[in-house]
């Protein structure tokens, strides 16, 4: 059966999208043969299991069960080895056209040596979005931002069709004025076509909310306000100083309707972006308003963008000159639309011979596209000359709602469980699967939302509204993919499409979705309506379920246990998950991905599942296994935050992953009610307490421990600023090679927050950076065992600090400048810090504060 599953992947990577839209025969063929490969890996991971099962157990337990077992997967393999004689037979009887012709196509770009051999990380420093022919319109924004003479609230509507650079346009001009520092408040949010009100406020709510001011109390409960709530709440932040919103793709004036209400008109020079295909909605808003229509680029604007793409800092041609006269002719015939140019540029990127340039020139129907405006047979140029295992992927990225931003770590587990990415040696597949990404990005097919700023990592990814739509449509063709709004989405089955073995709902949940749509490989849902508790019937093939909620509480029935396929189970929202007792059942769960999500607790018969490699989950309310007795195969443990244990339970958890620090990769966050015994500076007061007793409404105090292996693929685990616990006065963190971005920006943002430690070489950084404004409530820092080498400190960073305690951190080689902005430090502790210059002791004996120097800890401490 593995020889005969080769055999078919290798036919249905030859049948590419190419063939398929020009044969139907062959389409069904694919189609039928594609059914029956699912099959075929249904038989093999059940006969995996049999064998697993066999070699943990004694010689003669289960062995008439095992022989049951087995006799089915014996019958499975004939029934599957009839079907296939029966398909093939079938197509020759009906066959009247010789398709060889149809299967010569190949692939352009190839996974060779060289595609793997490249580096994992880029640089850190993005390259940025290449910029052509938009100066003079960004300037133009930027007036309208910061017209002076025009103080009373001001739309400005950015109105243009589909690729001309709407979004680019706004995002250079928000970015620009905001680093200025005009706006005292400012957020953007993406509004799709299917949008919930609800979730449109808090987003924006999230976005703006302050630093430390009364805003701040305005949203500890942002999750359980409802749209009313959240109405008066944004707009009483809005109403305090002045403030920038950007509405990124509104598709209809309702939306504008829906929240008009929330933008106080308080003459102070207040500004909202609205950018939308429509110039009815653009029109819509009738206070104030001023519309701008991007230009499309001129032929010499347009052939500048195309090359920038087209050929790399990096690229070495010999015919250049050449490539150039044709070039310019396929520039021109983009007709200016930015879109079309960059996409167009990055696939010919790949590959530059002149023979494929005049034939791209000469075969393409540039005339209807012209008439159209549609950029589709372009992106169908660049989708159809990609391999297949990267086709797989970027149609993938099509399942996530509009302008949804995709978490990296989370796509690649979800590829790696469908089967995309292939073992190569010498490479894991996370690694094959970063590729993958980076290949994507490269040919502009997905956009780089976010990177770590020390490794350069990407994080996060997005996926343009043109390309996405695009993608949905051929996903639906090829029978890869199914997005679903409503009943009839699911029920229809149009005559261009293919059988559908994934399926993405949006906004929306099919009841016994198992009927209607059979043997489905992939479940995504997001945000379903009202959806707490669902039903697994007829899913037993699942291997990826994802899950994204922003109800109160949501239950995975017991019947989840029939997945017995399933290798990822995906878990986000604002919801409170409920797992059942016994878990055994999902035999093969490789990944629990819920770094978004809050569980109830994790249950003990998850960490029996002989397979499990990844645990990634953010909050867990209550912690109960005593240990973690797993076999070899898991590899990394996270939990945030722990909310609730006694203290025996916790220290046996934690001596257990210390047993397997060699193997595997841990991170656990201890929550606690310990508060501040005082707040006398003269003697440092602040202690933890080991034990987990928390509710979420009291946590002040977080301790993160743990082992991570260096430039571990999970490192940089901390959340969003928001995601903390909102009265945080304590924060520890002590898991070697946890942290290699600069954790800083996130943390100066905790608007409570009095003791921080980072220690035990939980940073692999060389410097942080601390923003003025920043630490407003920061009273002892710590910083222990770590390779820092420079300390920005802006003036105003850290006004309130008291006590700072630098230990072993052997390679910063100076203080000074970090002593002259800290007013009120009252002691200052030096250990094992020989390397600091006379400069720094004067400037500490300048604050007239408390040196305590030393040598070692043991000295420190009787000092």
């Amino acid at each position: 059966m593995k020889a005969e599953l080769s055999q078919m992947q290798c036919f249905l990577n030859v049948v590419d999208a190419k063939c398929l839209e020009g044969n139907n025969m062959m389409r069904n063929l694919a189609s039928d043969i594609r059914d029956v490969a699912y099959r075929v890996e249904e038989v093999i991971d059940n006969a995996r299991f049999i064998c697993r099962r066999k070699s943990s157990l004694s010689k003669y337990t289960h062995i008439i069960g095992d022989s049951i077992d087995l006799r089915e997967v014996g019958k499975k393999i004939e029934v599957i080895r009839k079907d296939i004689n029966e398909i093939f037979e079938r197509y020759q009887r009906y066959n009247t056209v010789n398709s060889n012709s149809l299967m010569e196509a190949q692939p352009i770009f190839r996974e060779d040596d060289d595609f793997y051999a490249q580096r994992l990380v880029s640089p850190v420093v993005d390259q940025g979005m290449d910029i052509v022919g938009f100066d003079h319109e960004i300037e133009q924004i930027k007036n309208y931002l910061l017209d002076q003479n025009s103080m009373n609230l001001t739309v400005i509507s950015i109105v243009g069709q589909a690729g001309a650079g709407k979004s680019t346009l706004a995002k250079l001009a928000y970015r620009s004025v905001i680093a200025e520092g005009y706006f005292h408040n400012y957020g953007w949010i993406s509004i799709s076509p299917k949008y919930s009100v609800v979730e449109l406020l808090r987003e924006l709510v999230r976005q703006i909310r302050g630093i430390g001011n009364e805003s701040e109390k305005k949203t500890l409960f942002l999750n359980i306000y409802s749209e009313t709530e959240l109405l008066v709440v944004l707009f009483e932040i809005l109403n305090e100083e002045r403030y920038l919103v950007v509405l990124d793709d509104i598709w209809t004036t309702d939306t504008w309707d829906k929240i008009k209400s929330v933008f106080p008109n308080n003459v102070n020079g207040s500004r909202i972006i609205l950018t939308t295909r429509d110039m009815e909605v653009g029109k819509h808003p009738k206070s104030n308003l001023r519309i701008h229509t991007p230009d499309l680029l001129d032929e010499d604007k347009s052939w500048e963008l195309f090359q920038k793409k087209a050929f790399t800092v990096d690229t070495q041609v010999n015919s250049i000159t050449e490539l150039e006269v044709v070039g310019k002719k396929l520039a021109k015939k983009c007709n200016g639309l930015p879109l079309a140019l960059v996409v167009l540029g990055c696939f010919l990127s790949r590959n530059h011979n002149i023979h494929t340039w005049e034939q791209m020139a000469a075969s393409v129907d540039w005339e209807i596209m012209k008439k159209e405006g549609d950029v589709g047979r372009i992106l169908a140029l660049s989708y159809h000359n990609m391999p297949n295992n990267l086709k797989v992927c970027f149609l993938y990225t099509a399942s996530f709602p509009e302008d949804y931003p995709i978490t990296v770590h989370a796509l690649k587990k979800m590829w790696i469980a469908e089967g995309f990415v292939p073992n190569i040696r010498g490479y894991t597949q996370e690694e094959v699967a970063y590729r993958y990404v980076e290949e994507l990005a490269r040919r502009c097919m997905i956009q780089i939302e976010g990177r770590s700023k020390n490794i350069g990592w990407i994080q996060t990814v997005k996926v343009h509204d043109v390309l996405r739509e695009w993608g949905i449509g051929q996903a639906r063709k090829e029978g890869f993919l199914k997005v679903c709004t409503c009943d009839t989405d699911v029920e229809t089955s149009y005559a261009d499409e293919q059988r559908c073995y994934r399926v993405a709902f949006h906004g929306y949940f099919a009841d016994e979705l198992g009927n209607s749509l059979c043997n489905l490989r992939s479940l995504l849902a997001f945000n379903p309506d009202g959806k707490g508790l669902f039903s697994f019937k007829g899913l037993h093939l699942l291997r990826v379920l994802h899950f994204c909620s922003s109800l109160q509480e949501c239950t995975l029935p017991e019947d989840i246990n029939k997945l017995v396929h399933l290798r990822y189970l995906g878990l986000e929202g604002t919801t409170v998950f409920m797992f059942p007792s016994y878990m055994k059942g999902l035999r093969n769960l490789q990944i629990l991905e819920a770094s978004k999500a809050t569980v109830k607790s994790l249950p003990s018969s998850l960490w029996s599942i002989p397979v499990l490699k990844h645990v990634h989950v953010y909050r867990v309310l209550h912690w109960k296994a005593m240990e973690i007795r797993t076999k070899l195969s898991l590899q990394t443990l996270y939990v945030f935050s722990v909310m609730q244990c006694d203290t025996p339970t916790w220290k046996r958890t934690i001596r257990s992953l210390q047993k397997m620090s060699q193997q595997v990769s841990w991170c656990l966050g201890i929550a606690s009610t310990k508060h501040v015994k005082g707040k006398e500076t003269q003697e440092n007061k602040y202690t933890w307490d080991i034990r987990v007793d928390a509710l979420e409404s009291e946590v002040v105090g977080l301790e993160l421990c743990g082992c991570f292996k260096r430039l571990h693929v999970l490192n940089d685990v901390l959340p969003h600023q928001n995601l903390f616990p909102d009265f945080l006065l304590q924060l520890k963190i002590s898991c070697p090679n946890v942290l290699n971005d600069d954790p800083m920006p996130i943390l100066e943002r905790l608007p409570r927050l009095e003791v921080l430690e980072i220690v035990n070489s939980s940073y692999t950084g060389k410097s942080i950076t601390c923003s003025s404004e920043g630490f407003l409530a920061l009273r002892s820092l710590i910083l222990e065992d770590l390779d820092l080498e420079e300390w920005n400190l802006q003036q105003g960073s850290m006004a309130l600090l008291a006590i700072l305690t630098l230990n072993k951190c052997t390679k910063l080689r100076s203080i000074s400048n970090v002593l002259d902005r800290l007013d009120d430090l009252v002691e200052l502790r030096l250990i094992c810090m020989p390397q600091l210059s006379a400069d720094d002791h004067e400037a500490s004996r300048e604050r007239r504060c408390r040196v305590v120097i030393s040598v070692d800890e043991e000295q420190t401490s009787s000092n």
